[in-house]
């Protein structure tokens, strides 16, 4: 059985966290900045996976959960969301959203919500500062999960 592990990743760590969303066609513009907390998952010490939070006041924005095509089908996505949220929680974020390009977040705990409430909640997140400074908003549809309950 493979040894599945996950650490905090360091700033040395950016090219891999990059390769891995690269790979999963994911954004990597301010991918490990100030105010974020990013993992690495690696499988035999390789990487296979990587997820972030952008932290705001009470609010974080989770950032790029991506597993490596060669590693999906075994549950390490939702081991590295699961991770992220329980993290969020651990701070004290009375809420994590999230932007996407087409998957369904519910089975995660998450419900759809406008893009207003998103960069209404969270307007210093690296990845919202990377989309107003190419005055572009993102793809897709947004999410939140409520950490209150």
């Amino acid at each position: 059985m493979p040894d599945i592990q996950m650490r905090l990743a360091k700033q040395e760590d950016k090219e891999t966290v990059t390769n891995v969303f690269r790979e999963a066609g994911l954004d990597t513009d301010a991918a490990l900045a100030n105010g974020t907390t990013y993992w690495v998952m690696e499988r035999d010490g390789q990487p296979v996976g990587a997820i972030g939070l952008e932290h705001g006041d009470g609010v974080s924005l989770l950032r790029g959960a991506a597993v490596m095509p060669s590693a999906r089908g075994a549950g390490l996505g939702r081991r590295l969301v699961m991770s992220a949220v329980e993290y969020a929680q651990g701070r004290g974020d009375r809420a994590i959203y999230m932007f996407s390009k087409g998957n369904d977040w519910g089975t995660f705990g998450f419900t759809q919500v406008p893009l207003a409430v998103v960069m209404g909640e969270i307007p210093d997140a690296p990845q919202i500062q990377a989309y107003r400074a190419r005055g572009d908003r993102p793809g897709g549809s947004t999410w939140m999960r409520d950490l209150s309950k």
